[in-house]
């Protein structure tokens, strides 16, 4: 490898670890009385909608979790699949539970 390719593959590295830190999931915010939601979106044709939507469920879950809680999904969505040049998201509007077997 030349001293310009190596130079070169270093940089796009370097970009996509930037751009990748684009992505990210929201806070939790508050949209009712006991409703929640939280979204997801990806960077253009790194991601599709579902593992978006995946993320947006991890966070949920993990929301409900620490406060001894169950989600309980009210409506789930998506972008669909991926493609290059689009930005992917997915989102859940949530409540926390109690967790089956508990009253």
């Amino acid at each position: 490898m030349t001293g310009t390719f190596k130079e070169f593959v270093l940089v796009a590295a370097l970009a996509a670890i930037g751009v990748s830190g684009c992505a990210g999931v929201t806070d939790v915010v508050w949209t009712g009385p006991d409703s929640y939601m939280v979204a997801s979106h990806g960077t253009m044709g790194w991601s599709s909608g579902p593992a978006q939507k995946a993320a947006a469920f991890g966070k949920a879950d993990a929301y409900c979790e620490e406060r001894g809680k169950a989600v309980q999904v009210i409506k789930a969505s998506d972008s669909g699949s991926g493609e290059f040049g689009k930005i992917s998201s997915g989102d859940v509007d949530f409540k926390c539970v109690a967790p089956s077997g508990t009253k």
